[in-house]
């Protein structure tokens, strides 16, 4: 169909004969009265429309034939290009979420199925009953934070902020509902925010938001009850929130909510074999936890005391690792160092896991050692005497063996599998390659803790500095760029892990 511009009002009857003077006269013109012809009166259309579908197939078939005849003669100048249709900003920023912030399956090469890092989106994203509900609009925000913070771009920013009240608002509304209230769609929209919080800011105030929202999600959880984990998406939920409330309670040196392992004894019914060992990392951790907690409020400062206490947990972290099953185990692949043979060295070493969330606990793992023997060196440091100062080259170990394990971790979580041609360019340059990095959401604060042990040397500092500059460049995550200013253009050499410059939230005890 084409349109042929603004028609004559001339009745039908005189169109048809072709009859030019009409004068459009109602109810008969007085061409069709004086013939004695049925008049339809003047046209009233304001636009006409012509089938011209054969004539276009025709013009096209025609056009073809003499493009063909003549491609001798054309030069590129003269070739017309057909530029495809941009897709809405909208949808720009939700794909860009997507893709920098969800493992998908080939992405993963994960042998199990994958429990953590927003698995849960495309599900709840394809069941959703609007494209403008609380939980796209969520995603979206997401999205232009991120696309503003890696293009540098302030009118997505303040898109990103206009739809995050739009979500913050909507969320509001959903939690009066009952129904909406213990929703997949409203918990993934309530861990989101929190993931919001760490793309678009990076100082301490947005940290408390983000664990403020990460009690709202706690919240949910405790309201939805024990049927949310017959599904894959409410397990899924569940273990991302989890992993990240416990960080959050040793960040903030608090007990853990008893209600994680209630809702842990809930999730394991529906956890297969190869899942369930991180269930026990978790009770271990509640203990962990409410011991860090008891230090802090009742003011001990005892290095021995403290030592004690925390050797046992220490113990129970290190027996659980000897006894995980064969899927849990992951393989290194070591580079030839400067004196000619293979190397464990932090940026010569790469391991590799059977799946990213598993590489993600070994990493939870190798960060709640460096805070127990933190805590005792820093207690001993204070508080101790030389005798005791003199045994704190043990703990030393572990911390620098704990950060060289995480520095081991980045190049399988940046998305390289020692079978990829890319692995060996990985390993000489560390260039990230263009592919999306979902897994370095899941490193940043690992490698952040790495990167600030006082065993850390200054050339792995930097190491680990650009390797999170990288990161937060090509996700749009302000929190990993914050990071990486801290580790790189800051004097930090007497500065550690328990330094109130170092440790973003809360306060760390005894300091």
């Amino acid at each position: 169909m084409v349109n042929t511009g603004k028609p004559s009002r001339g009745c039908a009857t005189c169109k048809k004969r072709k009859i030019k003077q009409c004068d459009e006269l109602a109810p008969s013109c007085t061409q069709c009265k004086t013939a004695g012809w049925v008049c339809p009166g003047p046209s009233e259309s304001k636009m006409f429309f012509r089938n011209q579908t054969t004539a276009d197939l025709a013009r096209k078939n025609a056009g073809a034939l003499s493009t063909a005849s003549s491609s001798s003669a054309m030069t590129p100048d003269s070739e017309v290009w057909k530029r495809p249709v941009s897709p809405p900003a909208r949808d720009r920023a939700t794909t860009f979420f997507m893709r920098q912030y969800v493992f998908d399956m080939t992405s993963a090469g994960g042998t199990l199925p994958l429990r953590d890092n927003h698995e849960f989106l495309p599900g709840l994203i394809r069941n959703q009953q609007s494209s403008f509900g609380l939980l796209s609009t969520t995603v979206a925000a997401a999205g232009f934070a991120a696309l503003s913070n890696a293009g540098n771009v302030s009118e997505w920013r303040a898109e990103a902020f206009r739809l995050y009240d739009s979500a913050i608002r909507q969320l509001q509304i959903a939690l009066q509902d009952p129904v909406q209230r213990v929703s997949d769609e409203t918990l993934g929209a309530v861990l989101l925010m929190g993931t919001f919080e760490t793309i678009a800011f990076a100082d301490t105030g947005s940290l408390k938001a983000f664990s403020q929202h990460i009690i709202a999600a706690a919240r949910c959880i405790e309201m939805r009850g024990p049927a949310q984990f017959q599904t894959v998406v409410g397990l899924k939920m569940f273990m991302q929130m989890r992993r990240i409330m416990i960080t959050t309670c040793h960040q903030l040196q608090e007990p853990i909510p008893f209600e994680i392992s209630k809702w842990s004894s809930w999730a394991e019914r529906s956890q297969n074999s190869d899942l369930v060992p991180v269930n026990r990392f978790s009770e271990i951790n509640e203990v962990l936890a409410s011991v860090r907690a008891e230090l802090k409020y009742q003011h001990i400062t005892d290095p021995a005391v403290i030592s004690d206490r925390l050797l046992k947990i220490d113990k129970l972290f290190e027996d659980w690792a000897q006894t995980l099953p064969p899927s849990w185990v992951y393989k290194s692949y070591r580079s030839i160092g400067p004196n000619g043979v293979p190397s464990s060295r932090y940026d010569l070493q790469y391991d590799m896991y059977t799946d990213p969330w598993i590489g993600c606990v070994w990493n939870c793992y190798r960060n709640v050692r460096l805070l127990i023997h933190e805590s005792i060196i820093i207690a001993t440091l204070k508080h101790g005497t030389a005798e005791q100062k003199d045994a704190l080259q043990s703990s030393a170990k572990v911390l620098a063996a704990m950060a060289d394990g995480i520095c081991h971790s980045v190049a399988y979580h940046l998305g390289y599998r020692a079978q990829d041609d890319r692995f060996e360019s990985f390993a000489q340059t560390m260039h990230l390659g263009s592919n999306p990095i979902p897994g370095g959401f899941l490193l940043i604060w690992p490698l952040f803790f790495a990167g600030i042990q006082r065993t850390t040397s200054a050339d792995q500092r930097q190491w680990v500095g650009a390797m999170m500059r990288r990161i937060g460049v090509r996700m749009g995550l302000q929190l990993a760029v914050s990071m990486a200013d801290l580790l790189l253009e800051t004097e930090i050499q007497d500065l550690s892990f328990s330094n109130c410059e170092t440790f973003l939230i809360g306060e760390w005890y005894p300091n």
